[in-house]
């Protein structure tokens, strides 16, 4: 999940939205652009459970150095996402289709809100969840990587207004149509980076991954007064 917040606040997820199409195909290709958002659009709405490894980068002027983070990322629908990170040991991101939690245990904090609340602009858990529209607030332009054809490169660029991001970069393959690199830049310059390997459909995903319990003796932030949202763990 994105944020500019602050570097130790980027949580791992979640929804952005795609505009009109107008995109171009390589040499001999004969695959549409369409037909690849197509199958974006069933491998992560339609796959039982995936998971993959993932690396996080942001590149911020604020910031000496880039900040990378990485660990498993568990996706199951309707809406659960589980980002377990390795790097910073401990950080977890949790969204069980209705509320989204993200535990910064060296700061003792947890933050309880919906994705939007936790992602600035939804972009990367949209994507991952299957529930951006992508063919609704972006000009989509897409080009073959290389001579073989298992990679596309698309370019999305958004057209609605106040957009927290001027760009969204996919690298996506082409066979399955899922997304191995997003790339998001905002107007401040600020540049954030996930890679995904070792990619797999999971069939009987436990449910118990995407639920989550608020440890005791933590900090609880609500970042959006909802019915049923406490600001004490249970």
């Amino acid at each position: 999940m994105a944020s500019m917040v602050t570097s130790k606040r980027i949580p791992v997820l979640v929804a952005a939205t795609i505009l009109s199409l107008s995109g171009r195909r390589s040499v001999g290709e004969e695959l549409p652009l369409s037909e690849l958002l197509s199958r974006m659009d069933s491998f992560y709405s339609s796959s039982p459970g995936i998971t993959a490894d993932f690396e996080q980068t942001l590149e911020s002027r604020t910031l000496n150095r880039p900040i990378q983070e990485s660990g498993n990322v568990s996706l199951k629908p309707p809406g659960r996402m589980r980002w377990e990170y390795l790097k910073p040991r401990g950080k977890l991101a949790i969204t069980d289709g209705v509320r989204a939690y993200l535990y910064l245990p060296d700061d003792e904090q947890v933050f309880v809100g919906r994705i939007q609340d936790l992602d600035r602009g939804a972009v990367a858990s949209g994507l991952l969840l299957g529930t951006a529209s992508l063919r609704r607030d972006f000009n989509v332009e897409g080009e073959l990587l290389g001579d073989e054809g298992e990679r596309w490169l698309l370019k999305l660029t958004p057209r609605v207004p106040d957009f927290p991001y001027d760009s969204v970069t996919l690298e996506v393959e082409q066979r399955s149509g899922a997304i191995r690199r997003i790339v998001l830049l905002d107007p401040l310059g600020n540049r954030v980076e996930y890679r995904f390997n070792h990619l797999r459909v999971v069939h009987n995903l436990p449910d118990r991954l995407f639920a989550y319990r608020i440890p005791k003796g933590v900090d609880v932030q609500v970042l959006r007064e909802e019915p049923g949202v406490s600001a004490s763990p249970p």
